[in-house]
């Protein structure tokens, strides 16, 4: 009998310690742990805010319309320095005329084109002569240079002792500054400027008077003044026409 009682109290206790456990894993399941500690806020920190840039769009070329018969462009068309340097040119002869300087007049407006017609006159009996060498142009050249210097300085002297010079210098600046209202005439290369000079019917200045352009720079054109029947220039064509240097010089240093 007493085995029996101890027997059913061993069931008992081992069904009690079942449904214990049972009830504990029962509770861990439905009832997580909690920490007693109270939880620290976590705090995100925030990314950085990156400005907005506008977008530049890459420059692009401008869109040209395509012509049907396209052509090169033109240049456009500017005061030449040609024109400039006619201009300054006249205006110098001018200040000249009215001041009287006959060595500025001869050295600056008559020696360039008097060399010039002295040197092609040179040039073309040169050509003629088939023994010529360039040792004998060289030659010819340095006697013309010579002549020249020797020329000018008879001329100079010659026009100083001229008794109407200054009359007539002002006669010529007053007749080529009334010229200049108008614009001469050029040929088609742009190297003669021709200036029409009777405009006020003076007998005692040429008809027209010539500027040519040699090595960039403007002169009286000689010939043209040897052609004249004026005063001023026929007493210069005619003191040179008497100057042995000038007469060898246009023979070509002979």
């Amino acid at each position: 009998m007493k085995n029996r009682n101890a027997l059913l109290g061993l069931v008992v206790a081992l069904v009690v310690a079942t449904g214990i456990v049972w009830w504990i894993k029962q509770a861990l399941v439905e009832k997580p742990v909690v920490d007693s500690a109270p939880a620290k806020p976590v705090v995100h920190a925030a990314a950085p805010v990156v400005p907005h840039q506008a977008e530049v769009a890459a420059p692009t070329a401008p869109v040209v319309a395509s012509s049907a018969n396209p052509h090169p462009a033109e240049t456009p068309v500017a005061t030449s320095n040609r024109d400039a340097d006619l201009n300054t040119a006249v205006n110098g002869l001018i200040t000249t005329l009215q001041s009287g300087d006959v060595n500025v007049f001869v050295q600056n407006y008559l020696a360039p084109s008097m060399m010039e017609m002295a040197k092609s006159s040179a040039e073309a009996r040169m050509t003629q002569n088939p023994n010529a060498t360039p040792e004998m142009k060289a030659q010819m050249e340095q006697i013309m240079a010579q002549q020249l210097t020797v020329v000018i300085q008879q001329l100079t002297q010659q026009l100083s002792q001229y008794p109407d010079a200054m009359q007539r210098f002002q006669e010529l600046a007053t007749a080529l500054q009334s010229a200049q209202t108008s614009p001469p005439q050029m040929n088609e290369a742009g190297d003669r400027a021709t200036y029409n000079l009777q405009a006020t019917g003076d007998k005692n200045v040429p008809s027209s008077l010539v500027l040519v352009r040699q090595d960039g720079k403007w002169s009286l054109d000689f010939r043209s003044i040897m052609q004249s029947t004026a005063p001023l220039p026929l007493f210069i064509a005619n003191s040179l026409n008497e100057s042995h240097d000038f007469m060898s010089m246009m023979q070509g240093g002979e």
